[in-house]
């Protein structure tokens, strides 16, 4: 049987420049940006907390969503994109 995996989202915020939300799922938190031109995604992981990355860009969140193979962080994605509808 597959879980399905919920996001919680922790802190949303609607701007002139885009919709940033940060939320988590199980053990992944990231943080989800949606602009007109495309979506960054950064996942707050050990990686991030060292290089301090800028995360990822996508064209769309489709895009995003298909570079994404856990459930956690394609729940997270999903929530954004709820929030921006």
């Amino acid at each position: 049987m597959k879980t399905i995996e919920y996001a919680t989202v922790v802190e949303s915020s609607l701007t002139n420049n885009g919709l940033y939300v940060q939320a988590t799922c199980g053990k992944t938190s990231a943080f989800v940006c949606i602009y007109e031109y495309g979506v960054n995604v950064i996942c707050q992981n050990a990686s991030h907390k060292v290089w301090k990355k800028s995360g990822k860009m996508f064209s769309s969140v489709d895009a995003a969503l298909q570079n994404y193979k856990s459930q956690e962080m394609k729940a997270i994605i999903q929530a954004a994109n709820t929030i921006n509808h």
